[in-house]
C-alpha cells in the first residue's frame, strides 16, 4: 500500500516545503471554504431526498487524518474527499451533475422568463415527474456557516432561501417564494444584506419567475457583501463539473498561456509522475493563408475572421520534450498518449487546488489513467492542498486498498426497485478498522455492484 508518509508537498514551482521525516505541516492562515453536507430530491434517476456528507466520522481515526481534514471548530471537521462508487448506470453521476446544476442556477440564468430552468426531474414515476426538485448545500466561507436552498421546476422557482450564522446564531439573509395566483416572486429580505428599500424594489423587479434571486442579484444595480460572498463562492470556489462530455483542455495549455510560472508546477509533476518528459513548451507558428482560397478549401465561415491584416494565422502548439538514452526529442501534445494529456490536464486542476480555495466533482477519475497515477494525483491532492475538496465517482476498487481511505469518505451508489438512485456511506456498515473495505466490496457484501447474468447466450438470445 501506498502511504501519504512517502510524499512530499509542493510549492507553486514544484519545490519540496515539506520533509514528512519532520512530521509537521506548514502554518499559515487558511481561509475555509468548504462543504459540509449536499442533499437532492426529485432530479434525474434521482427520486426521494438523498444526502452525502463531507462532515468527518469523530469515532474514525487514522494516523493520516492531519492530510485528510480540515478543522472548522473544536466540534466540526470536514473530509477533503469524498469517493463514489456504483454499477454503471446506477446514478452516481448524477449526484455530482446535480451539484453542477445548483453552481449553474447561481452562475448563469434565463435571458427571458420564458426561458426554461433546465430542471429534469425523476421521470419514472407517474408523480414525481410533476414535481418540482429541491437542492440543499450546507458550506462554509470563510468559516461561516451558509445553507443554501433551491425548489424549482421547468419554469420556476418555487422556493429558495439563504440562511448564515455569523454569530453562533442562525440568520436568514433572504426567502422568495412564487406566487401561483399573481404569477410573481415573493422576497423577504433579511437586515444583514444591508438593502434600503428601494434597493429592495430594485431586485424584487429583477427577480423573474424562472431564476435564482442569487443571480437576479448579479444583474441588479445594488450591492451586498454578504451576497457578494455567496456569489463569490458559487462562481470562483466550486468550479464546473469535470466529466467525458466537458473537454480538459482549458486545465492545461491555457493554463500555461495565461500564468508562465506555473511551468515549474506542471513540469514537477510529469516528472512525478514518470512519462519520461523533461519540459515542454507553448510553440505559435505563423501560416501564411489566403481568405477565399481557406473558404473554398472547406473553412468555417468564422475561420478568416482570425486572419490578420498580412494573412496570416496564428496557430499554438505545445511540444513536450522527451529524454532518451538516444538524445532528446519534441514531441507534439497531438501526438501524446489519451493517458499522458490526461493526466498532463488533471495537474492544471491540481495547481488550482493547491494554488487556491477549490471545490471540484471529477467523473470518472481514473479513465485513461494507470492505477498508480490515479493513486498518486489523490496522495498529491490529500498532501499539498489546505482546504479545497474533491468529489470523486470511479470503479477504482484499488483506490479502496489505499491505507489512508477512511470509511466515511466512501460512498456507494445503486438503484432501488422502483428505479431511483440510493447513496450510502461505507461508515454505515460499522465494520471493525482492521477489515478491508476493498475486498467486502469486491465480494458483495456493501452492495453497488451489479448483478450479472450467465455469460452462457442460448440460441434464443
Amino acid at each position: 500500500m501506498n502511504s501519504l508518509h512517502t510524499m512530499h508537498i509542493l510549492d507553486i514551482g514544484g519545490n519540496i516545503v515539506y520533509n514528512p521525516n519532520k512530521r509537521r505541516r506548514i502554518t499559515e492562515k487558511r481561509i475555509i471554504n468548504m462543504i459540509q453536507e449536499f442533499s437532492v430530491e426529485n432530479f434525474r434517476s434521482i427520486k426521494t431526498k438523498q444526502t452525502i456528507s463531507f462532515l468527518a466520522n469523530p469515532k474514525i481515526h487514522t494516523e493520516f487524518d492531519e492530510y485528510l481534514i480540515t478543522r472548522i471548530n473544536n466540534s466540526v471537521g470536514l473530509l477533503k474527499t469524498c469517493l463514489f462508487y456504483g454499477y454503471n448506470a446506477s446514478g452516481k453521476s448524477n449526484l455530482l451533475m446535480a451539484f453542477d446544476f445548483l453552481r449553474s442556477l447561481v452562475v448563469s440564468g434565463p435571458s427571458t422568463k420564458d426561458d426554461s430552468t433546465a430542471f429534469i426531474p425523476f421521470v419514472l414515476d407517474a408523480e414525481t415527474v410533476k414535481q418540482p426538485g429541491t437542492f440543499t448545500l450546507i458550506f462554509f466561507i470563510e468559516s461561516v456557516r451558509y445553507e443554501y436552498e433551491v425548489t424549482l421546476d421547468a419554469y420556476h422557482i418555487r422556493h429558495e432561501s439563504l440562511r448564515f450564522t455569523p454569530q453562533r446564531r442562525i440568520t436568514t439573509l433572504f426567502t422568495r417564494s412564487y406566487d401561483e395566483a399573481h404569477s410573481v416572486s415573493r422576497l423577504t429580505i433579511g437586515q444583514s444584506c444591508g438593502f434600503s428599500a428601494k434597493e429592495k424594489t430594485i431586485l424584487q423587479g429583477n427577480t423573474i419567475e424562472n431564476c435564482t434571486l442569487l443571480f437576479a442579484y448579479q444583474r441588479s444595480n445594488v450591492h451586498s457583501l454578504a451576497l457578494d460572498q455567496v456569489v463569490s463562492y458559487f462562481k470562483n470556489t466550486c468550479m464546473p463539473l469535470i466529466n467525458q462530455g466537458r473537454s480538459l483542455n482549458p486545465w492545461g495549455r491555457e493554463q500555461l498561456e495565461t500564468y508562465a510560472e506555473r511551468k515549474g508546477f506542471f513540469r514537477a509533476v510529469l516528472e512525478k509522475a514518470d512519462f519520461q518528459i523533461a519540459d515542454f513548451q507553448i510553440q505559435t507558428p505563423v501560416h501564411h493563408a489566403d481568405k477565399g482560397t481557406l473558404v473554398e478549401q472547406g473553412a468555417l465561415a468564422q475561420t478568416p475572421k482570425a486572419l490578420n491584416q498580412d494573412g496570416q494565422v496564428d496557430t499554438k502548439e505545445l511540444l513536450f520534450t522527451h529524454i532518451t538514452n538516444q538524445g532528446s526529442y519534441q514531441i507534439p501534445s497531438w501526438n501524446e498518449s489519451e493517458g499522458t494529456m490526461r493526466y498532463f490536464r488533471l495537474g492544471g486542476i491540481l495547481q488550482q487546488l493547491i494554488h487556491s480555495v477549490h471545490v471540484v466533482a471529477i467523473d470518472e477519475l481514473e479513465a485513461s489513467l494507470h492505477p498508480d497515477l490515479v493513486t498518486f494525483f489523490l496522495q498529491m491532492f490529500l498532501m499539498n492542498t489546505q482546504t479545497s475538496q474533491l468529489m470523486v465517482t470511479t470503479h477504482a476498487q484499488y483506490i479502496m486498498e489505499q491505507d489512508y481511505i477512511r470509511n466515511d469518505m466512501v460512498w456507494f451508489c445503486e438503484k432501488q426497485s422502483d428505479g431511483g438512485s440510493e447513496y450510502y456511506s461505507a461508515q454505515d456498515f460499522k465494520l471493525h478498522k482492521n477489515n478491508n473495505l476493498a475486498n467486502f466490496y469486491y465480494c458483495g457484501k456493501l452492495g453497488a455492484k451489479p448483478v450479472l447474468g450467465s455469460p452462457i447466450l442460448t440460441r434464443n438470445e
